[in-house]
């Protein structure tokens, strides 16, 4: 049974990974970004001044390339 815990915990346990669009800087060191479901929230960081960023557990990781995004309902 413990084995099957630790498989769950390990799942679990992983980084949230996304994509943002950067809406704003602000002067504390937070970001205002706007997600894919055009919901916004603060972030950690500001290295990312514009355009798109990659965010790892709601703090900045880097910038990210401006490609297009197309959603497929199934």
């Amino acid at each position: 049974m413990s084995n099957a815990l630790n498989r769950l915990g390990t799942v679990l346990a992983t980084t949230q990974r996304s994509i943002v669009k950067v809406v704003a800087v602000n002067q504390d060191g937070t970001t205002l970004v706007q997600h894919s479901d055009d919901t916004q929230s603060t972030v950690l960081g500001d290295s990312v001044e514009s355009g798109s960023a990659y965010i790892e557990n709601d703090r900045i990781v880097g910038p990210a390339p401006d490609l297009p995004y197309t959603e497929i309902e199934v």
